[in-house]
């Protein structure tokens, strides 16, 4: 938005120019994010590159020729981005959540409630705000409270719109921008923390590994941290991994098989490895993976659940100790039908 206010107002050629640098550093951070190929980052990149060539040819000056290839750099990046756009097909991880989508509406809500207030009161305001760009400084000098003191609301009604404008800078706006910039640094908060748990992998003793947890897994698994056992579980989905780690238990919230997340463990020192997921198909590729890593001597520690009773054929061909959930369940039925009393 600082781009379209900044042609609107008609600033100079060097406020164009900082903005200009803005623009890039923005648009750095937005091609970093490419990465993931998402649809939000694929459009974020084109609007912010056709507002780039806007930039730049609105702010030329006499370096018309560095103006001329910073335009042609950015329809080259706009090109390329339109032939390959096929490939950003994935979903935004943070702005597809509604509590995300909630926090842009109110922040876009506050900023066009700051610019519209002061418009409207421009004449109560000393000196008065009479247009685009002083409305937007005004509005962002009370958001952040920084209250520079060079424009002053000098009527009740002005007084009145300043308050209500710096307690939704506070109270909703500061909250919002929380809710966009949390999730990442949780993420990468928690990929620090993985690393270093990884590091003291080597160390563990007589510790029980899960790969893949589902609810059936829960009362044994409490029961060998009762005991005091170390359990460390592999986890994907990001729900059941928090969860865990909230009940004691050491968690990496990543795909259980992934060989060099593996790799990491000393299988030696482990008491007992268990595929556990609910899923026949994912536990097949995790034994697969398990397989390729451990060596042969250790492979007797490793139980893999298998809950359809047409997929044993399957994991046979692993050599891995198999647990057929439903035999189990269908015994534990049995006995207790025909236990006395």
């Amino acid at each position: 938005m600082i781009h379209v206010i900044g042609l609107a107002v008609g600033v100079s050629i060097k406020a164009m120019a900082f903005i200009a640098v803005f623009d890039g550093f923005v648009l750095s951070i937005f091609g970093f994010l490419m990465k993931e190929k998402t649809k939000t980052a694929w459009w974020i990149m084109v609007s912010g590159s056709f507002i780039t060539v806007l930039i730049l040819a609105f702010g030329a000056g006499r370096h018309y020729h560095i103006t001329i290839l910073g335009m042609a750099f950015s329809f080259f990046v706009i090109f390329m981005l339109i032939r390959r756009r096929r490939e950003y097909v994935y979903p935004a991880r943070i702005l597809g959540r509604p509590e995300v989508a909630i926090a842009l509406v109110t922040i876009a809500f506050t900023i066009l409630y700051g610019i519209g207030g002061s418009l409207l009161f421009g004449d109560q305001f000393r000196p008065p705000i009479t247009d685009l760009g002083n409305a937007f400084y005004y509005t962002g000098e009370v958001i952040t409270t920084l209250g520079f003191g060079d424009i002053l609301p000098v009527t009740m009604d002005a007084k009145i719109f300043t308050i209500s404008l710096a307690f939704l800078g506070v109270a909703i706006f500061f909250s919002s921008i929380t809710a966009l910039i949390l999730p990442s640094v949780e993420r990468r908060l928690g990929g620090l923390v993985n690393r270093m748990e990884k590091r003291e992998l080597k160390t563990l003793k007589d510790y029980v590994l899960v790969c893949g947890f589902s609810n059936l897994l829960q009362e044994y698994l409490s029961k060998m941290k009762a005991t005091g056992t170390v359990v460390v579980v592999i986890e994907r989905d990001e729900a059941k991994a928090r969860s865990l780690r909230d009940e004691g238990y050491i968690v990496f919230d990543h795909n259980a098989d992934d060989i060099d997340l593996l790799s990491s463990f000393d299988f030696s020192s482990a008491r007992e490895i268990i595929i556990g997921s609910d899923d026949d198909a994912y536990n097949l590729i995790i034994a697969a993976a398990m397989k390729s890593v451990i060596s042969d001597e250790n492979r007797q520690k490793v139980r893999v659940l298998v809950v359809d009773p047409k997929d044993m054929v399957k994991f046979r061909i692993m050599g891995f100790s198999l647990i057929n959930v439903s035999s189990v369940l269908s015994d534990s039925l049995y006995a207790g039908r025909n236990a006395p009393g």
